[in-house]
């Protein structure tokens, strides 16, 4: 924690590997849970090639979509507590290594 902030995810991952197990032979969408409070929500996502981010709330709608990011920072205002999905797409073939921080304000 962070002064007043909470943090709800802190990670360094990789995305686009080859995995001949998953639907169309690449690791190319991955999926976190982030159980956010009432408040600021910020996503910070900082990648090696673009990748795709989507926030979804619990019931399966997009609040939030950006394309093709390297370096930028979501920031959500939210009305009530929730379980919501951090989405991160790359194109099939592609590979990217991101770090994923989100924090509560």
């Amino acid at each position: 924690m962070l002064g007043r902030n909470v943090i709800l995810m802190d990670s360094s991952i990789s995305i686009g590997e080859f995995d001949p197990d998953k639907d169309g032979a690449y690791d190319n969408v991955k999926t976190f849970p982030l159980n956010a409070k009432r408040g600021k929500l910020s996503i910070s996502v900082h990648s090696d090639n673009p990748v795709d981010v989507a926030v979804s709330d619990s019931g399966g709608t997009c609040m939030k979509f950006k394309r093709s990011v390297v370096d930028d920072t979501i920031v959500l205002e939210l009305r009530k507590k929730e379980t919501l999905a951090l989405v991160i797409g790359i194109f099939r073939g592609d590979k990217a290594k991101l770090r994923l921080k989100a924090w509560m304000e």
